[in-house]
């Protein structure tokens, strides 16, 4: 079976999103660097020393007790996560002491526009029906979004293999605020079954990105289209 071939559009949109999480980062690193300089600079090394070593436990911990059913499959997710943590906090309040207004502001920045955080609320946002952008005669747009009156919406008859990607991770997102609308368990087990048949079909297509895309905590409101779109472009 063939794949489909995305449209102009959900290219633009998974470039977009690529390139916009490799820009933060990359910011996210240098403002990190130039935190613990300044901490350096400000404070002696051993008191930086123990403020990393202590936020880098307390922050494994949580990870850990967040993500303990996970099993071995989170530990890299953890270590990333406590390391990170570790080393952002001193920085970031490094920044904020010695630029005072200009380091809230650059932290502030930096939190508004991580990638976890626009991703909820394009999430939330797309969740409910409200996809900016969308051309009229795109896949995505063929799928009609949530009815939260008087039950959930029923799904639409479509053949999931003549979607792009775009499109079967917008029906992805909107299928949980379908779940999350279903009052009897017929309804509740129609909707698990087709969300189901969503991942099987981004699987098949990507099963590098659902992969990566789960070892990054995916949740049940999730968008996976930026693993899927960046482990296919490499693929390709």
């Amino acid at each position: 079976m063939s794949r489909p071939t995305p449209s102009h559009g959900a290219g633009r949109n998974q470039g977009g999103s690529s390139a916009g999480s490799t820009i933060w980062s990359w910011s996210a690193h240098l403002a990190t660097a130039a935190g613990l300089g300044c901490a350096l600079v400000s404070w002696d090394v051993t008191t930086v020393v123990l403020c990393v070593v202590l936020l880098v436990l307390v922050t494994g911990v949580i990870a850990a007790s967040l993500w303990a059913e996970d099993g071995r499959r989170a530990v890299p997710r953890i270590l990333r996560v406590a390391f990170s943590g570790g080393l952002a906090a001193p920085a970031a309040v490094a920044l904020i002491v010695v630029l005072k207004l200009a380091g809230v502001l650059l932290v502030l920045a930096l939190v508004a526009t991580a990638p976890p955080v626009t991703s909820f609320f394009r999430a939330r946002r797309e969740a409910r029906g409200d996809v900016p952008g969308t051309p009229p005669g795109s896949p995505a747009a063929r799928i009609p979004a949530t009815s939260l009156v008087g039950g959930p919406a029923a799904e639409p008859v479509v053949e999931l293999e003549s979607l792009d990607d775009e499109a079967v991770c917008l029906a992805w997102r909107r299928s949980f605020r379908r779940l999350e609308a279903a009052v009897t368990a017929a309804e509740r087990l129609a909707v698990v079954e087709q969300r189901q048949r969503y991942l099987d079909e981004l699987d098949r297509r990507s099963p590098d990105g659902v992969a990566a895309w789960l070892a990054a905590g995916a949740r049940a409101s999730g968008n996976p289209l930026p693993y899927v779109a960046d482990h296919r472009r490499r693929a390709s």
